[in-house]
């Protein structure tokens, strides 16, 4: 069976995740305000972001997982935004993650005037994860916002990870 090379890095960090399973892992970044992009290779709220991604990153039309992710601290009620450039033609796919299955998400996209991008939102239902699909008219910056709903009374740590195709 011939592994794709876009693929390597989910599969060895869900193996990893099941591997080490009982350890708890802290990078020392406790930052309640600013998003952070991140290219480290193993965090498991990440891990939860790529297990929901991996069906569409194959097939005959498979995303391409980027290897830039996000991540950060939310308080219910609150949000983030992340800013990116995306490209008109291409078709984006994001995944937001947080630990606890509970904690109500929002994942949306808006362009550079303020106005919330068409999209097609991914529900998994049971799971703490969202996903969200945009097909950008144009090529320009964009904003990814992501916000907890106050279905739960504590803060979250999450991570947004996406792809193109």
């Amino acid at each position: 069976m011939r592994v794709k090379l876009f693929l390597l890095p989910a599969y060895l960090g869900i193996a990893c995740s099941l591997l080490f399973a009982g350890l708890h892992c802290s990078h020392g970044q406790d930052n309640d305000s600013d998003v952070e992009a991140e290219n480290e290779p193993l965090n498991d709220i990440k891990l939860i972001a790529q297990s929901a991604a991996i069906p569409s990153l194959k097939g005959e039309s498979p995303f391409v997982l980027r290897e830039s992710w996000w991540k950060g601290n939310l308080k219910p009620g609150n949000a983030k935004l992340i800013q990116i450039q995306l490209f008109r033609r291409n078709e984006y796919q994001f995944w937001m993650a947080v630990p606890d299955v509970d904690a109500g998400l929002n994942l949306n996209v808006y362009n550079s005037e303020g106005e919330m991008v068409e999209s097609e939102t991914v529900t998994f239902p049971e799971t703490n994860v969202v996903s969200t699909i945009v097909r950008p008219k144009a090529t320009g910056l964009y904003y990814v916002r992501v916000s907890l709903k106050t279905t739960i009374d504590k803060n979250q740590d999450w991570a947004v990870i996406y792809a193109y195709r």
